[in-house]
């Protein structure tokens, strides 16, 4: 069944499970400073969850698309829900969330003489922006010493409305975590706004 299957569907499979990890880590920490959690016990009921097992043998092989897609809503879904529950009636939480988020860019960050070049190709490789065929992050600028793309739509938002919570926060957590991935490295990270982002070599 594997033999069907090319490097990007684990390129993207890989991305979705970062991203379950990382909502996972943030329920392991609310738990951990008591935040409210209870509301979580039914997240797999409403939202499902991520199979386990080699990818080869868990995806749908009639349609390899419409399984990652389903993957990606599911895990979209899952950090709203997380992110929804702990910051109702406590809006501090995002704070803790965001904490947790740079951590965990900390523990998944790029190499520490990455180029902005690499900084990109790591940033691709390690957030999920939807199928690759929806081509969300475009290059605008680039050279030797830093390099600025462009979010073209927002394909997060249609997610956290369903879920009924501010996709702001969404970009709070991401950017949290973008910190965390490139702050051991010789990259400064900047968002610079309306979906423009750039990396530059210090």
């Amino acid at each position: 069944m594997s033999a069907i299957l090319g490097p990007i569907h684990h390129w993207l499979f890989r991305k979705i499970k970062i991203q379950n990890d990382l909502t996972n880590a943030i329920i392991d920490v609310a738990k951990d400073k008591e935040l409210n959690v209870a509301p979580l016990a039914d997240i797999d009921e409403k939202f499902g969850s991520l199979p386990e097992g080699d990818l080869g043998n868990i995806i749908d092989p009639t349609n390899i698309h419409g399984w990652l897609q389903d993957k990606i809503a599911i895990v979209e879904r899952r950090l709203a829900y997380v992110t929804k529950t702990l910051t109702d009636n406590n809006p501090d939480a995002i704070g803790i969330i965001c904490e947790c988020a740079r951590i965990f860019g900390v523990e998944n960050a790029v190499e520490a003489d990455a180029t902005p070049a690499d900084g990109f190709e790591y940033y691709e490789n390690t957030f999920v922006s939807g199928m690759p065929c929806d081509g969300v992050n475009m290059v605008v600028n680039e050279d030797s010493d830093e390099i600025t793309w462009q979010e073209t739509v927002d394909i997060h938002k249609q997610y956290w409305d369903e879920v009924g919570v501010d996709v702001a926060l969404f970009y709070e957590i991401r950017n949290a975590m973008i910190e965390g991935v490139f702050a051991g490295s010789d990259l400064s990270y900047y968002n610079l706004g309306n979906g423009s982002y750039k990396l530059v070599k210090e």
